[in-house]
């Protein structure tokens, strides 16, 4: 049986519901931390992380400060009303106070309003100042922007 849970928080920048759901959950209060595992799936607003790990790190406040995907990592998430990303990762780290979404492993992002696209070791995307950076490694990195002539 699937174990829902709903937290209420503000996360991203506007008051919004969190809800993740997973086949897996365990709260450990002295890590201050929530695991959930096998098929997770969290959802705020338009925006989406599908993962078979999350963990959600908290404050001493008991709010939630870090967010981390492992396992065959997609999402879809919105930065602002005129850029929406898909994408993949190995690994999604996510630390609210900075706003930084980082995309570890085979990173990949696709700006659904234009389809350019992004591949890369290491992408970083900021929530709040809209910056990008991309790593590679062994492969170079790869970008594919549209070009009106």
């Amino acid at each position: 049986m699937k174990i829902i849970l709903i937290l209420f928080m503000a996360l991203f920048l506007f008051a919004e519901d969190l809800k993740i759901t997973s086949k897996y959950f365990h709260y450990d209060p002295q890590k201050q931390e929530s695991v959930f595992k096998k098929d997770v799936n969290a959802t705020k607003g338009s925006d989406n992380i599908l993962a078979d790990k999350l963990i959600v790190y908290f404050d001493k406040k008991r709010k939630p400060e870090k967010f981390i995907a492992t396992g065959n990592v997609r999402f879809v998430i919105s930065l602002d009303k005129n850029a929406t990303y898909k994408g993949r990762c190995d690994k999604l780290v996510y630390t609210l106070y900075n706003g930084n979404i980082i995309l570890l492993g085979n990173a990949k992002i696709v700006k659904l309003q234009t389809k350019e696209s992004v591949k890369g070791n290491k992408i970083i995307l900021n929530r709040i100042t809209k910056e990008a950076e991309v790593m590679g490694n062994k492969k170079p990195i790869e970008i594919i922007l549209k070009v009106n002539e």
